[in-house]
C-alpha cells in the first residue's frame, strides 16, 4: 500500500512524530500549512480554536492541495485542540477525495486521547475507512510500527 503522512503542527511536536512515522513506514510526508499561522500563546490558541469550532470555520490553506489518488493509506497527524482536531485539518480533508482511503489519526496531546476526535472524523467523513487512532506522544519506534 502506498502511504502518505499528512500533518499539522503548531509547536513542532506533531511534526516530530509525523517525521518519525513517515521514516518508519517509508512514506511521503506533507505538512498542512495555514494561510494565517497559529503563532500564538496557548490561551489565544484555545480562544481561536473554540471560535473556529463554533462557527464551523475552514481556515485558508497556504499550500498546494496534495494529490491523494496515488495513496491507499493516509496517516493524519495533528494536536488536539478543545477536544477536536484543529479546523485547518478539516479544511484539507474537505479539499481532497478520501473515498475508500484507509485513514488513521495520530495525535499529540498531553491531556486528551485521540478516540473522541477520531469518532467525530469518522462521522464527518464516512466515505473513508477509518482505523484505530494513536496518541503519538513519546511513542517508541516499535509501538508506532505495531500501530501501523
Amino acid at each position: 500500500m502506498n502511504t502518505l503522512v499528512i500533518y499539522f503542527s503548531q509547536t513542532g511536536i506533531t511534526a516530530k512524530a509525523a517525521k518519525k512515522i513517515a521514516e518508519i513506514k517509508g512514506s511521503d510526508l506533507i505538512e498542512i500549512k495555514p494561510e494565517k499561522p497559529y503563532d500564538m500563546s496557548y490561551w489565544k490558541t484555545i480562544f481561536v480554536s473554540l471560535k473556529e469550532i463554533f462557527t464551523k470555520a475552514r481556515p485558508e490553506l497556504s499550500m498546494e492541495i496534495p494529490d491523494v489518488l496515488q495513496y491507499d493509506r493516509i496517516m493524519l497527524g495533528c494536536p488536539i485542540w478543545c477536544g477536536a482536531v484543529p479546523n485547518i485539518v478539516l479544511t484539507l480533508l474537505d479539499a481532497v477525495d478520501i473515498t475508500e482511503k484507509h485513514i488513521a489519526l495520530f495525535t499529540t496531546s498531553g491531556a486528551s486521547k485521540p478516540d473522541h476526535p477520531a469518532v467525530k472524523l469518522k462521522k464527518s467523513y464516512p466515505e473513508a475507512r477509518w482505523h484505530r487512532p494513536l496518541n503519538a506522544n513519546n511513542m517508541t519506534d516499535k509501538e508506532i510500527a505495531d500501530w501501523m
